[in-house]
């Protein structure tokens, strides 16, 4: 499994031709993929094309995977085995279904996407902000959101809805007392 660098992703742990099925009407087409370990998995209608035609998000959609006799609703292609077939079920109740053209090159692909998948260690360009998780947009989001808060209640209570800082001491006569 060779290494190379990509524009958009950090590193490409698979790329090569697989059988995807088509949602419509069932039939199994020649695609080719990529997986990176940047966590995204291309779709690609020739080897040569420089737009996927589907991109998928291992790291934060995926669900399960289920390979070979597990798929028992797939059929596989003509002359291929059953344990060459691959299901890849994603939030959103969205799923791929995939077909390798021999057990090894299935291994192969289960490996590369069960890896990009679970590296949710590596480190990303500064620049980028797609590895994200979830729970770090949801907490940049509410800290956002609790900032604005406080400075809308800020210039309510100090400044009245204006921009000026009252005093809020009250002014005291010399001849008076608090009691």
């Amino acid at each position: 499994m060779a290494l190379s660098i990509d524009n958009y992703d950090v590193v490409v742990l698979k790329a090569g031709w697989i059988y995807r099925q088509k949602p419509l009407f069932k039939r199994w087409k020649k695609v080719w993929m990529t997986v990176s370990l940047g966590g995204n998995l291309k779709c690609f209608s020739k080897k040569r094309s420089s737009r996927a035609t589907k991109t998928y998000d291992v790291k934060m959609d995926l669900i399960s995977i289920k390979s070979g006799k597990q798929c028992r609703t797939l059929l596989p292609p003509p002359d291929i085995d059953t344990f060459c077939l691959m299901e890849l079920h994603f939030t959103g109740a969205r799923k791929i279904s995939l077909c390798a053209h021999d057990r090894d090159s299935a291994e192969l692909w289960l490996r590369a996407i069960g890896k990009a998948n679970s590296d949710k260690a590596l480190p990303t360009p500064k620049y980028s902000r797609k590895n994200r998780t979830k729970e770090d947009a949801l907490k940049e989001e509410s800290m956002e959101q609790n900032e604005r808060q406080r400075k809308i209640w800020y210039r309510l209570l100090c400044c009245g809805g204006e921009n000026q800082v009252k005093n809020f001491t009250t002014p005291r006569h010399p001849n008076s007392s608090w009691t």
